[in-house]
Protein backbone atom coordinates (compact mmCIF):
# COMPACT_ATOMS: atom_id res chain seq x y z
CA UNK A 1 0.00 0.00 0.00
CA UNK A 2 1.64 3.52 -0.48
CA UNK A 3 1.83 6.11 2.10
CA UNK A 4 -0.95 8.73 -0.35
CA UNK A 5 -3.94 5.93 -0.42
CA UNK A 6 -3.95 6.63 2.95
CA UNK A 7 -6.39 8.48 4.53
CA UNK A 8 -5.30 11.41 6.18
CA UNK A 9 -2.35 11.24 9.39
CA UNK A 10 0.17 13.38 7.54
CA UNK A 11 2.26 13.78 10.41
CA UNK A 12 2.40 10.23 11.30
CA UNK A 13 3.51 9.66 7.50
CA UNK A 14 6.35 11.86 7.43
CA UNK A 15 7.38 10.13 10.81
CA UNK A 16 7.72 6.56 9.15
CA UNK A 17 9.54 8.09 6.59
CA UNK A 18 11.66 9.61 7.95
CA UNK A 19 12.25 6.89 10.59
CA UNK A 20 13.54 4.74 7.36
CA UNK A 21 15.46 6.94 5.61
CA UNK A 22 17.81 7.91 8.65
CA UNK A 23 18.13 4.30 9.29
CA UNK A 24 16.48 4.66 12.79
CA UNK A 25 13.39 1.90 12.42
CA UNK A 26 13.16 0.48 15.94
CA UNK A 27 12.84 -2.98 15.77
CA UNK A 28 9.58 -3.67 18.10
CA UNK A 29 6.87 -1.14 17.60
CA UNK A 30 3.28 -0.28 18.77
CA UNK A 31 0.82 1.13 16.64
CA UNK A 32 -1.84 2.25 19.19
CA UNK A 33 -4.69 3.70 17.21
CA UNK A 34 -8.15 5.29 17.34
CA UNK A 35 -10.73 3.28 15.79
CA UNK A 36 -10.56 3.11 12.16
CA UNK A 37 -8.36 6.06 11.96
CA UNK A 38 -6.23 3.60 9.44
CA UNK A 39 -3.40 1.61 11.66
CA UNK A 40 -3.08 -1.28 9.22
CA UNK A 41 -3.21 0.82 5.96
CA UNK A 42 -0.13 2.67 7.73
CA UNK A 43 1.49 -0.26 8.79
CA UNK A 44 1.28 -1.74 5.16
CA UNK A 45 2.64 1.36 3.33
CA UNK A 46 5.45 1.03 5.75
CA UNK A 47 6.34 -2.02 5.43
CA UNK A 48 5.92 -1.91 1.81
CA UNK A 49 8.64 1.72 1.96
CA UNK A 50 10.84 -0.88 3.84
CA UNK A 51 11.26 -3.22 1.45
CA UNK A 52 10.95 -0.82 -2.30
CA UNK A 53 13.77 -1.38 -3.99
CA UNK A 54 13.64 2.25 -5.64
CA UNK A 55 12.27 4.70 -2.46
CA UNK A 56 11.16 7.94 -3.22
CA UNK A 57 11.73 10.97 -0.51
CA UNK A 58 7.55 10.90 0.33
CA UNK A 59 6.48 7.07 -0.40
CA UNK A 60 7.54 4.04 -2.02
CA UNK A 61 7.84 3.70 -6.02
CA UNK A 62 4.97 1.33 -6.34
CA UNK A 63 6.29 -0.42 -9.71
CA UNK A 64 9.59 -2.44 -8.33
CA UNK A 65 9.00 -5.89 -7.57
CA UNK A 66 8.83 -5.66 -4.07
CA UNK A 67 6.11 -2.97 -4.19
CA UNK A 68 4.21 -5.54 -5.94
CA UNK A 69 4.71 -8.25 -3.96
CA UNK A 70 3.57 -5.85 -0.83
CA UNK A 71 0.28 -4.61 -2.29
CA UNK A 72 -0.52 -7.91 -3.38
CA UNK A 73 0.51 -9.39 0.66
CA UNK A 74 2.60 -12.25 -0.94
CA UNK A 75 6.00 -10.54 -0.23
CA UNK A 76 7.82 -13.23 1.65
CA UNK A 77 10.04 -11.26 4.11
CA UNK A 78 6.58 -9.50 5.27
CA UNK A 79 4.29 -11.53 7.37
CA UNK A 80 0.73 -11.07 8.94
CA UNK A 81 -0.68 -12.77 12.20
CA UNK A 82 -4.40 -11.73 12.95
CA UNK A 83 -7.50 -13.11 15.07
CA UNK A 84 -8.71 -16.26 13.87
CA UNK A 85 -11.17 -19.31 15.16
CA UNK A 86 -9.68 -23.10 15.23
CA UNK A 87 -10.20 -25.05 11.86
CA UNK A 88 -12.08 -28.43 12.47
CA UNK A 89 -11.84 -31.05 11.95
CA UNK A 90 -7.59 -30.25 11.75
CA UNK A 91 -4.67 -32.34 12.40
CA UNK A 92 -2.75 -29.58 14.24
CA UNK A 93 -3.19 -26.35 15.85
CA UNK A 94 -4.64 -23.38 13.67
CA UNK A 95 -2.27 -20.32 12.70
CA UNK A 96 -3.18 -17.45 10.54
CA UNK A 97 -1.29 -18.76 7.84
CA UNK A 98 -4.46 -21.23 7.37
CA UNK A 99 -6.41 -17.92 7.12
CA UNK A 100 -4.39 -16.51 4.44
CA UNK A 101 -5.88 -16.58 1.22
CA UNK A 102 -8.80 -14.64 3.31
CA UNK A 103 -7.08 -12.31 4.42
CA UNK A 104 -5.43 -10.78 1.07
CA UNK A 105 -8.65 -10.74 -0.25
CA UNK A 106 -10.13 -9.11 2.69
CA UNK A 107 -7.28 -7.03 2.78
CA UNK A 108 -6.26 -5.51 -0.44
CA UNK A 109 -10.16 -5.21 -1.15
CA UNK A 110 -10.53 -3.03 2.46
CA UNK A 111 -8.06 -2.26 4.75
CA UNK A 112 -9.69 0.32 6.52
CA UNK A 113 -11.76 -3.20 8.74
CA UNK A 114 -12.86 -4.01 12.01
CA UNK A 115 -12.23 -6.97 14.23
CA UNK A 116 -15.94 -8.10 13.38
CA UNK A 117 -16.16 -7.59 9.83
CA UNK A 118 -12.84 -9.98 9.55
CA UNK A 119 -14.46 -12.71 11.77
CA UNK A 120 -17.18 -12.34 9.88
CA UNK A 121 -15.09 -12.71 6.62
CA UNK A 122 -14.05 -16.28 8.12
CA UNK A 123 -17.56 -17.55 9.25
CA UNK A 124 -16.53 -17.05 12.62
CA UNK A 125 -20.49 -16.96 13.41
CA UNK A 126 -20.46 -15.88 17.23
CA UNK A 127 -16.97 -17.26 18.28
CA UNK A 128 -14.30 -15.08 19.34
CA UNK A 129 -11.06 -14.64 17.37
CA UNK A 130 -7.70 -15.14 19.09
CA UNK A 131 -3.78 -15.46 18.70
CA UNK A 132 -2.84 -18.40 20.52
CA UNK A 133 0.19 -19.76 21.57
CA UNK A 134 1.35 -22.16 18.91
CA UNK A 135 1.06 -18.94 16.79
CA UNK A 136 3.21 -16.86 18.93
CA UNK A 137 5.81 -19.78 18.64
CA UNK A 138 5.43 -19.42 15.07
CA UNK A 139 6.38 -16.22 15.10
CA UNK A 140 9.60 -16.59 16.62
CA UNK A 141 10.35 -19.51 13.90
CA UNK A 142 9.52 -16.94 11.41
CA UNK A 143 11.30 -14.19 12.40
CA UNK A 144 14.67 -16.00 13.34
CA UNK A 145 14.61 -16.99 9.50
CA UNK A 146 16.90 -14.79 7.41
CA UNK A 147 15.51 -12.38 4.67
CA UNK A 148 14.82 -14.02 1.34
CA UNK A 149 14.82 -10.86 -0.51
CA UNK A 150 14.20 -7.71 1.31
CA UNK A 151 16.75 -5.79 3.81
CA UNK A 152 13.95 -6.44 6.56
CA UNK A 153 12.21 -9.48 7.63
CA UNK A 154 8.51 -7.58 8.78
CA UNK A 155 5.65 -8.99 11.19
CA UNK A 156 2.99 -7.24 11.39
CA UNK A 157 0.48 -8.42 14.30
CA UNK A 158 -2.99 -6.74 13.65
CA UNK A 159 -5.44 -6.62 16.98
CA UNK A 160 -2.61 -7.40 19.16
CA UNK A 161 -4.70 -7.52 22.01
CA UNK A 162 -5.86 -10.78 21.03
CA UNK A 163 -2.46 -11.93 22.02
CA UNK A 164 -3.64 -11.90 25.63
CA UNK A 165 -1.37 -13.78 28.10
CA UNK A 166 0.52 -15.52 25.03
CA UNK A 167 2.51 -12.73 24.31
CA UNK A 168 4.90 -13.16 26.97
CA UNK A 169 6.02 -15.86 24.82
CA UNK A 170 7.40 -13.47 22.27
CA UNK A 171 9.40 -11.18 25.04
CA UNK A 172 12.05 -12.68 24.27
CA UNK A 173 11.90 -12.04 20.45
CA UNK A 174 10.56 -8.37 21.66
CA UNK A 175 14.05 -7.72 23.94
CA UNK A 176 16.64 -9.39 21.77
CA UNK A 177 15.49 -9.53 17.68
CA UNK A 178 17.76 -10.86 15.29
CA UNK A 179 18.93 -8.55 13.13
CA UNK A 180 17.27 -6.67 10.34
CA UNK A 181 13.73 -8.01 11.67
CA UNK A 182 10.68 -5.72 12.66
CA UNK A 183 8.09 -6.20 14.74
CA UNK A 184 4.64 -3.92 14.75
CA UNK A 185 2.07 -4.57 16.64
CA UNK A 186 -1.05 -2.91 16.00
CA UNK A 187 -4.02 -2.06 18.99
CA UNK A 188 -7.11 0.19 20.21
CA UNK A 189 -6.86 -0.35 23.71
CA UNK A 190 -3.62 0.24 25.16
CA UNK A 191 -5.20 -1.60 28.72
CA UNK A 192 -5.67 -4.83 27.11
CA UNK A 193 -1.17 -4.97 26.16
CA UNK A 194 0.81 -6.66 28.85
CA UNK A 195 2.77 -4.26 30.64
CA UNK A 196 5.88 -6.19 29.62
CA UNK A 197 5.46 -6.16 25.90
CA UNK A 198 4.41 -2.00 26.02
CA UNK A 199 7.64 -1.66 27.99
CA UNK A 200 9.31 -3.43 25.20
CA UNK A 201 7.95 -1.62 22.18
CA UNK A 202 8.15 1.95 20.64
CA UNK A 203 4.57 3.37 20.92
CA UNK A 204 3.25 5.13 18.10
CA UNK A 205 0.10 6.84 18.38
CA UNK A 206 -2.92 7.72 15.82
CA UNK A 207 -5.37 9.87 16.23
CA UNK A 208 -8.45 10.13 14.37
CA UNK A 209 -8.48 11.14 10.96
CA UNK A 210 -9.15 14.66 10.51
CA UNK A 211 -12.76 15.86 9.18
CA UNK A 212 -10.79 17.46 5.87
CA UNK A 213 -8.91 14.78 4.84
CA UNK A 214 -11.86 12.56 5.94
CA UNK A 215 -14.45 14.67 3.39
CA UNK A 216 -11.30 14.28 0.33
CA UNK A 217 -11.66 10.60 1.10
CA UNK A 218 -15.50 10.15 0.88
CA UNK A 219 -15.16 12.05 -2.52
CA UNK A 220 -12.86 9.80 -4.11
CA UNK A 221 -15.49 7.21 -3.09
CA UNK A 222 -18.44 8.56 -5.14
CA UNK A 223 -19.96 10.60 -2.14
CA UNK A 224 -21.90 13.74 -3.04
CA UNK A 225 -19.66 16.66 -1.99
CA UNK A 226 -23.32 18.00 -0.03
CA UNK A 227 -22.78 14.62 1.99
CA UNK A 228 -18.83 14.61 2.83
CA UNK A 229 -19.00 16.78 5.30
CA UNK A 230 -21.72 15.30 7.51
CA UNK A 231 -20.56 11.99 7.02
CA UNK A 232 -17.11 13.16 8.22
CA UNK A 233 -18.50 14.72 11.25
CA UNK A 234 -20.83 12.27 12.42
CA UNK A 235 -18.08 9.33 11.86
CA UNK A 236 -15.69 11.17 14.28
CA UNK A 237 -12.40 10.30 12.79
CA UNK A 238 -13.56 6.98 11.76
CA UNK A 239 -12.74 5.78 8.51
CA UNK A 240 -14.90 2.68 9.04
CA UNK A 241 -17.86 3.91 10.46
CA UNK A 242 -17.86 6.66 7.74
CA UNK A 243 -17.73 3.50 5.20
CA UNK A 244 -21.06 2.61 6.56
CA UNK A 245 -22.48 5.85 6.48
CA UNK A 246 -21.84 6.49 2.97
CA UNK A 247 -24.03 3.60 1.87
CA UNK A 248 -27.21 4.78 3.79
CA UNK A 249 -29.78 7.46 2.47
CA UNK A 250 -29.77 10.24 4.90
CA UNK A 251 -33.25 10.31 4.26
CA UNK A 252 -34.04 7.48 5.99
CA UNK A 253 -32.22 8.39 8.74
CA UNK A 254 -34.26 11.17 8.96
CA UNK A 255 -37.55 9.42 8.77
CA UNK A 256 -36.61 7.38 11.97
CA UNK A 257 -36.09 10.05 13.63
CA UNK A 258 -38.98 12.52 12.81
CA UNK A 259 -41.09 9.70 13.72
CA UNK A 260 -39.19 9.38 16.84
CA UNK A 261 -39.45 12.66 17.75
CA UNK A 262 -43.26 13.23 16.74
CA UNK A 263 -44.38 9.92 18.89
CA UNK A 264 -42.00 10.83 21.61
CA UNK A 265 -42.09 14.56 22.02
CA UNK A 266 -46.14 14.65 21.33
CA UNK A 267 -46.30 11.49 23.25
CA UNK A 268 -48.65 9.57 21.28
CA UNK A 269 -48.78 6.15 23.18
CA UNK A 270 -49.76 4.10 20.02
CA UNK A 271 -47.23 5.12 17.52
CA UNK A 272 -45.00 5.20 20.16
CA UNK A 273 -45.15 1.82 21.03
CA UNK A 274 -45.05 0.61 17.41
CA UNK A 275 -42.34 2.84 16.63
CA UNK A 276 -40.28 1.08 19.93
CA UNK A 277 -41.58 -2.58 18.71
CA UNK A 278 -40.28 -1.82 15.47
CA UNK A 279 -37.23 -0.29 15.56
CA UNK A 280 -36.06 -2.66 18.77
CA UNK A 281 -35.50 -5.30 15.71
CA UNK A 282 -33.14 -3.51 13.92
CA UNK A 283 -29.89 -5.06 16.05
CA UNK A 284 -27.39 -3.74 18.41
CA UNK A 285 -25.31 -1.53 16.28
CA UNK A 286 -28.01 -0.17 13.96
CA UNK A 287 -29.45 1.15 17.26
CA UNK A 288 -26.00 2.51 18.95
CA UNK A 289 -25.21 3.94 15.39
CA UNK A 290 -29.34 5.71 15.62
CA UNK A 291 -28.16 7.04 18.74
CA UNK A 292 -25.05 9.05 17.56
CA UNK A 293 -26.90 10.24 15.34
CA UNK A 294 -28.96 11.30 17.11
CA UNK A 295 -26.60 12.73 18.95
CA UNK A 296 -25.21 14.70 16.43
CA UNK A 297 -28.67 16.20 15.24
CA UNK A 298 -29.27 17.44 18.62
CA UNK A 299 -25.84 19.23 18.85
CA UNK A 300 -25.91 20.82 15.55
CA UNK A 301 -29.53 22.38 16.38
CA UNK A 302 -27.86 23.66 19.12
CA UNK A 303 -24.89 25.37 17.56
CA UNK A 304 -26.56 26.80 14.34
CA UNK A 305 -29.54 28.53 17.61
CA UNK A 306 -26.62 29.99 19.66
CA UNK A 307 -23.54 30.89 17.70
CA UNK A 308 -23.66 33.48 15.27
CA UNK A 309 -22.33 32.63 11.78
CA UNK A 310 -22.54 28.90 12.02
CA UNK A 311 -23.87 26.42 9.88
CA UNK A 312 -25.10 23.18 10.90
CA UNK A 313 -23.60 20.47 8.70
CA UNK A 314 -26.96 18.69 8.01
CA UNK A 315 -28.03 17.68 4.78
CA UNK A 316 -30.92 19.96 3.27
CA UNK A 317 -33.60 17.26 4.55
CA UNK A 318 -32.52 17.14 8.20
CA UNK A 319 -32.40 21.50 8.39
CA UNK A 320 -35.99 20.97 8.94
CA UNK A 321 -35.86 18.72 11.66
CA UNK A 322 -33.29 20.90 13.43
CA UNK A 323 -35.65 23.80 13.35
CA UNK A 324 -38.32 22.00 15.20
CA UNK A 325 -35.84 21.16 17.63
CA UNK A 326 -34.11 24.86 17.96
CA UNK A 327 -37.58 25.60 19.02
CA UNK A 328 -37.28 23.76 22.33
CA UNK A 329 -33.80 23.17 22.63
CA UNK A 330 -31.80 25.04 25.35
CA UNK A 331 -28.23 23.86 26.84
CA UNK A 332 -28.84 23.18 29.84
CA UNK A 333 -31.58 20.36 27.98
CA UNK A 334 -28.86 19.50 25.44
CA UNK A 335 -26.47 18.34 28.81
CA UNK A 336 -29.49 15.89 30.25
CA UNK A 337 -30.51 15.25 26.37
CA UNK A 338 -26.91 14.18 25.71
CA UNK A 339 -26.53 12.39 29.32
CA UNK A 340 -29.39 10.54 28.78
CA UNK A 341 -28.64 8.82 24.89
CA UNK A 342 -24.88 8.16 26.19
CA UNK A 343 -26.56 5.89 28.99
CA UNK A 344 -28.95 4.48 26.54
CA UNK A 345 -26.08 3.95 24.59
CA UNK A 346 -24.24 1.89 27.57
CA UNK A 347 -27.40 -0.24 27.78
CA UNK A 348 -27.32 -1.29 24.23
CA UNK A 349 -24.26 -2.21 24.90
CA UNK A 350 -24.82 -4.48 27.74
CA UNK A 351 -27.47 -6.19 26.28
CA UNK A 352 -30.39 -4.80 27.31
CA UNK A 353 -33.93 -5.40 26.01
CA UNK A 354 -33.79 -2.97 23.13
CA UNK A 355 -37.44 -2.21 23.30
CA UNK A 356 -37.08 -1.31 26.78
CA UNK A 357 -33.96 1.21 26.56
CA UNK A 358 -35.76 3.08 23.66
CA UNK A 359 -39.50 3.14 25.25
CA UNK A 360 -37.14 4.24 28.51
CA UNK A 361 -35.56 6.74 25.92
CA UNK A 362 -38.61 8.39 24.65
CA UNK A 363 -40.70 9.20 28.10
CA UNK A 364 -37.74 11.07 29.75
CA UNK A 365 -36.73 12.47 26.20
CA UNK A 366 -40.52 13.89 26.56
CA UNK A 367 -39.86 14.66 30.20
CA UNK A 368 -36.91 16.59 29.56
CA UNK A 369 -38.01 18.72 26.78
CA UNK A 370 -41.19 19.63 27.82
CA UNK A 371 -39.70 20.71 31.40
CA UNK A 372 -38.53 24.20 32.28
CA UNK A 373 -34.31 24.30 32.15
Amino acid sequence: MLFRNVIGQSAVKQHLIEMVQQNTVAHAQLFLSQPGAGALPLALAFTQYLVCENRQPDDSCGVCPACIKAQKLIHPDIHYTYPIIAKKPSPHPSLSVDYIQQWRKVITEQPYINELDWLQAIDAENKQGNISAEEARSIIRTMNLHPFEAPYKVQIIWKAEALSKEGNILLKLLEEPPSNTVLILIAENQEEILPTILSRCQLLKINKIDDDAMAQALLRYGVPQSRTQHIAYISDGNFEEAQRLMHSETHEEVTLMTTWLDSALNFKPGLLYRWTEENGKMGRENLKSFLEYAVHLFREALMGKYVAGYQPRLAEDERQLAVRLQRMLTYGKLEKVLQLISRKHYEIERNVSPKMVLMDMSLKMNRIMRTKD
